[in-house]
């Protein structure tokens, strides 16, 4: 009986002091029972103060990496300070739809890292975030609406980059150093590009503004560092009339395209996939449509891609739009004065 009574007493108290205890950290392998797969072993983890989960290191030996939305029944809503960081084994890592912020130095230095999702939940991208992920071969921003400075610093195979109107402010550094990048578009509600945003991303052929931009720094865009000067190389600008994106271009002697007007307040003609230009992209998206409608299939276009499709006014979309936005990516190209008429 006295062996039993201590036995209680012995739980009673560890009860207690884990009742007690502050879980700001799992400790995994005296916590295992809480490890719904033996994958999660692999993430250190924090909570966050709304109860989620961060995790904030990574101990595995995967080149993929799989990010479980869950960790001890708690959500993981967070990639925290440095949790990859310098990684030389991750090829490819997989972002749960819960994710919202992926925060400081995140991914630095992850030289192998190829891909990795950007899920529609994510708003911020904290400063370093992705610095120096050399093999990072592309992004997609989605819904994000903050960037941190020096973002995606040194991420030297991207090829294209698109800046959603949901990032108002495009910070110092974002893209700094980005070597293969050769189109850097900003989408309709981007507001203010930093200085020295895109420095020293020197094999940009192509930079587009949008109308809402209203504020662009010095040696923002189309500049390279060569002490002790700021050197600018020959990107081509697509701007608007009586914007700053024209004035920009105009103060600083790059060669710029004027985009015809016919944008209204929530599309731009001919720009089909709204990535903020009007090429062959936008051409062939509407002759797969048209394919489509001549074969009662499913049609996939929301209406205001229908209104950029149909290029022509004829309140129809077909081969005849297709054939116009081509001539007009054809113009654009070869540095002529585009109209849809």
């Amino acid at each position: 009986m006295k062996i039993i009574k201590r036995i209680a007493s012995v739980i009673t108290a560890t009860a207690i002091s884990v009742c007690c205890m502050n879980f700001t950290q799992y400790d995994y392998e005296k916590n295992s029972s809480i490890v719904s797969s033996a994958a999660e072993l692999d993430f250190k983890t924090s909570i966050n103060e709304d109860g989620t989960i961060a995790v904030y290191g990574y101990t595995g030996t995967d080149e993929k990496v799989i990010v479980p939305r869950t960790i001890g029944e708690r959500t993981v809503t967070a990639i925290g300070k440095c949790c990859f960081e310098d990684n030389q084994t991750i090829k490819e890592v997989v972002l749960p739809d819960t994710i919202k912020i992926i925060d400081y130095k995140a991914f630095a230095d992850c030289k192998n890292l190829e891909t990795v999702n950007i899920p529609d939940g994510i708003e911020i991208i904290d400063e370093y975030a992705f610095t120096t992920c050399h093999s990072l071969k592309s992004i997609d921003l989605k819904n994000v609406k903050k960037l941190g400075n020096n973002a995606f610093q040194l991420c030297i195979s991207l090829e294209e980059i698109y800046v959603p109107g949901s990032i108002t402010t495009v910070t110092e550094q974002a893209f700094h150093g980005c070597h293969s990048v050769k189109t850097l578009t900003f989408g309709e509600g981007v507001k203010k590009i930093e200085s020295t945003a895109a420095l020293n991303s020197f094999s940009i052929e192509k930079i587009t503004i949008p109308k809402s931009v209203t504020e662009i720094g010095e040696y923002a865009l189309g500049y390279y560092y060569y002490h002790p000067n700021y050197v600018p190389f020959t990107p081509t600008f697509y701007v608007y009339n009586n914007t700053a994106g024209l004035e920009y271009a105009q103060n600083n002697g790059f060669d710029y395209v004027i985009i015809d007007g016919a944008e209204t307040t929530d599309f731009l003609l001919g720009d089909v996939n709204s990535d903020g230009a009007v090429n062959s992209s936008d051409a062939s998206l509407v002759l797969a449509e048209y394919g489509l409608i001549q074969t009662n299939g499913t049609l996939t276009f929301t209406d205001t891609q229908k209104k950029s499709a149909d290029v022509n006014k004829d309140s129809k979309i077909d081969s005849a739009d297709a054939s116009k936005i081509l001539e007009y990516y054809a113009a654009v190209s070869t540095g002529q004065t585009p109209s849809w008429d």
